[in-house]
């Protein structure tokens, strides 16, 4: 294969012989890309790297993007080697291409490019805008497509021989081993591969509580088994000391036994029980007995009761005097 492409090379130079030492120091584009080689001239500039025409592009595990100075863009493939040449102007440019993916959107004006594989020679005629994509196997199979902006024509020979094979608009086609006898429609993708979709788990937000509802009836949401298996074990409780004055006293311990009368006097305001509330510590065999005594009324009471029997009298006496009156 690369003997192949080292003939191609060798029969197209003269036709790209403006591409001398004069081309050796044309800016092609910008090169924007994080774990991307370039080999040849090139010059740092701003965020990117300034390609020179001559120079190698190599892209690593991410596709590659160069910013072309006409205008448009080339995406090199994670994994793909690109080499370019530009004529002396910068308006034509031949790229080659030894295995890989390439896609290639660009506008072009009446010049055309040239994308030169180990078997298969492109040509990207204009006016029109390009927008290809190819594909090129170890083995030899090259798979060119003509994607949906495409309006340029894809003309397409060996790079041994005279036959011609143009790719019409949205087509793919596969040529097996590079040749063009060989050709089939395909429905692959010539350009770079699609990423793997990454699948993301959706869990739903748990249900919002309603004030209106009772404590008890709220919802109660298990813990991960991550975090129970994460957590640590509960601290054993320390067990509290036991409470020898709740214990009952024994027989031939001391204690204390108390008796006291309540007295109550009826005509007496309501006294504040809380001055007369004693905490008494009784004994375990006996029951505190309570002997309520009542007293006569006090002789401010006897006073009271006769001041209102009086008073009722003469209210009767008066009520009578003026029954008679009106009766």
């Amino acid at each position: 294969m690369q003997s192949r492409l080292h003939r191609i090379l060798l029969t197209t130079l003269p036709a790209f012989c403006l591409f001398g030492a004069a081309a050796a120091q044309q800016a092609i584009g910008t090169l924007y890309a994080s774990d991307a080689s370039v080999r040849g001239s090139v010059m740092l500039v701003g965020s990117g790297t300034s390609v020179l025409s001559g120079s190698s592009i190599e892209a690593g595990r991410q596709p590659a993007t160069l910013k072309l100075e006409r205008g448009g863009s080339l995406l090199v493939c994670e994994g793909t080697k690109l080499s370019i040449n530009s004529s002396q102007n910068g308006r034509e440019m031949m790229f080659s291409l030894n295995s890989g993916n390439l896609e290639l959107n660009y506008p072009l004006g009446t010049e055309a490019d040239t994308l030169l594989t180990p078997d298969l020679r492109l040509l990207l005629p204009g006016p029109g805008t390009v927008h290809v994509a190819v594909r090129v196997e170890p083995q030899g199979d090259t798979c060119v497509q003509s994607l949906s902006s495409n309006a340029s024509a894809i003309v397409i020979s060996e790079s041994m021989g005279d036959a011609t094979y143009q790719v019409k608009p949205d087509e793919a086609v596969l040529f097996r081993a590079g040749h063009l006898s060989e050709a089939t429609r395909s429905r692959q993708n010539c350009g770079c591969p699609t990423p793997p979709q990454v699948e993301v788990a959706k869990a739903a937000p748990p249900a919002l509580a309603d004030p209106k509802m009772p404590l008890q009836n709220l919802p109660v949401l298990p813990a991960p088994a991550a975090v129970l298996a994460s957590a640590p074990p509960p601290a054993p409780r320390a067990e509290a000391p036991a409470d020898n004055s709740a214990k009952p006293p024994e027989a031939n311990e001391p204690h204390l036994a108390v008796e006291a009368p309540f007295i109550f006097h009826g005509d007496d305001a309501m006294p504040d029980m809380r001055e007369m509330v004693v905490m008494l510590k009784l004994e375990s065999a006996k029951k505190l007995q309570m002997e309520p005594t009542v007293l006569p009324p006090s002789a401010k009471a006897n006073e009271t009761q006769v001041a209102k029997k009086q008073s009722h009298h003469f209210l009767s006496k008066v009520g009578a005097f003026f029954a008679s009156i009106f009766h």
